[in-house]
């Protein structure tokens, strides 16, 4: 907890916790003016583009605090823990991708309802798909903090974000669809909306021709996910200590 604290003191008042906000705001901004389709328009565009980038910034940025011109020369100097370190950074960079979502679905939902008291157009996503489906993007997702965190560390923010959210949501989007989706990480997300929010990768609406997950399947999946994020965290957090030393 004290590590986790201390990270979270050293990115006060730090663009990244910044992005808590501007991410969600942003994407409902974009599709406010589009009422009939607002809700399912700002899913998904929150998950297959704004999201991975905000992610991915997040993570690169609180990376970045003790990397950049310092090259973690301040860490070194204090008697701390490298390994829990980096596990602080793991925690507090899922805690803000986390908050982001909570907002999101909470702008989500108020204006679904103030476009059905104005328009009376009922809403898309009910509460609770979307807190299910908000919960499903958060857990399916959090394998990529530690990636995006070492990506970061390796090869700096711009690359980073190029791999994790140029090439990482282009795979996800073509992988969803297929038959082999659970071989390929970044598809998690969008094949796990295809059944829980009724939307296709592409922004369209499913139809009887898509196959719905089981409940065992979604849980496998996030299962799945919660186990690749442990493993990344400490294969990442045994790595950096060795590189950092």
């Amino acid at each position: 907890m004290n590590y986790l604290q201390a990270e979270h003191l050293k990115n006060k008042r730090t663009f990244a916790k910044k992005l808590i906000v501007l991410a969600p705001v942003v994407t409902v901004l974009m599709n406010i003016f589009a009422p009939l389709w607002f809700q399912l328009n700002s899913y998904n565009w929150w998950y297959i583009l704004l999201y991975p980038g905000f992610l991915t910034l997040v993570c690169a940025m609180l990376e970045q605090r003790d990397n950049g011109k310092l090259k973690y020369q301040a860490v070194l100097t204090l008697p701390v823990d490298l390994r829990e370190t980096w596990k602080a950074k793991i925690g507090i960079a899922g805690l803000y991708v986390t908050w982001g979502n909570l907002l999101f679905l909470v702008l989500n939902l108020v204006g679904g309802y103030i476009i059905f008291a104005v328009y009376e157009i009922p809403l898309a996503v009910n509460v609770l798909r979307a807190v299910f489906g908000t919960l499903c993007i958060v857990i399916a997702s959090l394998w990529e903090v530690p990636l995006s965190l070492w990506l970061s560390k390796k090869v700096g923010i711009f690359l980073t974000v190029v791999l994790n959210v140029g090439v990482g949501s282009i795979l996800g989007i073509f992988a969803a669809t297929s038959n082999l989706w659970f071989l390929c990480p970044y598809s998690w997300v969008p094949h796990l909306m295809i059944s829980v929010l009724k939307i296709m990768p592409n922004g369209v609406p499913t139809t009887m021709q898509n196959t719905p997950l089981t409940f065992v399947e979604i849980g496998f999946t996030l299962l799945l996910s919660v186990i690749v994020f442990v493993l990344l965290s400490l294969v990442t957090a045994k790595g950096f200590e060795k590189e950092v030393k």
